[in-house]
């Protein structure tokens, strides 16, 4: 996907708005639930894809499992599982990374001649699991803006070798904020991650960040326009930068969907992708 395109489509993503209810909170990842539930799980599809500067070809398909509780008040944390298959170019050193989508890793300075003339290979598995525990400092209010703290943990379970993960442990503190003025929600986050260093996966501490605007339509839908990224995740490999839209629907009380599509801007990211999610709450 040439510059421009990615352009164009960014342009898009930031004048198309749609709509969610307002139980269900308008940020990447975290849906706000209604008082009375302590759990929810959430389960999707999302599929990606990219060349990542090298002729990568890569295809991720991505089953999300996540788990949502919140076991004390002002206390929540979210837990996430996810299933991965990956089809991409042998010698393009692709792997999956806890973004959502692939990065490159293994041998990340290879040239995109090498790339191209690989053959594809698939690969399916669990890939790195994840958790963020939260903790709301502030509440919404009329003189104040919500304020969360957060800590973010991810282990290795992906297989590396396979592209499935990167190998590395990754943990490390971040806040955000966000505020209702009337019906539209102003958001945002940072965070900054420590990782270790693999041979096949030279991973360097980097600092993350999101932020957008929600609008809420009527009782049951809302829509959030964001951008996030990252600084570089590995030794030679680009900053991450992408755009994402997403439409909230509240079907019931206990049921809400979440549809998603996003386009990347740097070789870092895919080059579109686009997904779904059903949350149920108990």
């Amino acid at each position: 996907m040439t510059m421009s395109i990615r352009n164009k489509v960014g342009v898009f993503l930031c004048l198309a708005l749609f709509a969610q209810a307002s139980q269900v909170l308008a940020r990447d990842g975290e849906p706000r639930l209604e008082n009375a539930a302590s759990t929810a799980v959430g389960l999707g599809i999302e599929v990606s894809h990219g060349d990542y500067g090298v002729g990568a070809n890569a295809t991720l398909v991505k089953l999300p499992l996540s788990v949502f509780l919140y076991p004390l008040n002002k206390v929540d944390i979210t837990i996430g599982v996810p299933l991965l298959y990956l089809s991409s170019k042998s010698d393009s050193g692709v792997v999956v990374t806890n973004s959502g989508g692939t990065g490159r890793g293994r041998g990340a300075n290879r040239s995109p001649t090498a790339a191209i003339a690989a053959t594809t290979v698939q690969a399916s598995g669990v890939g790195d699991v994840n958790m963020t525990t939260g903790w709301t400092l502030l509440q919404d209010g009329e003189k104040t803006h919500k304020a969360r703290a957060t800590f973010y943990v991810k282990v290795p379970s992906g297989d590396l070798d396979r592209g499935l993960g990167t190998g590395t442990v990754e943990a490390g503190p971040g806040f955000s904020v966000s505020k209702w003025l009337g019906n539209v929600q102003l958001f945002g986050e940072g965070a900054y991650i420590f990782q270790n260093s693999k041979s096949d996966y030279p991973g360097r501490n980097y600092a993350s960040y999101l932020g957008g605007v929600g609008i809420q339509a009527t009782e049951r839908l809302f829509v959030s326009v964001l951008a996030k990224g990252s600084s570089s995740r590995s030794e030679g490999a680009e900053a991450q930068a992408e755009g994402q839209i997403k439409l909230n629907f509240m079907q019931s009380r206990r049921i809400s969907w979440e549809i998603y599509g996003s386009v990347g801007f740097t070789d870092a990211n895919h080059d579109f992708s686009g997904g779904m999610m059903m949350i149920y709450q108990f």
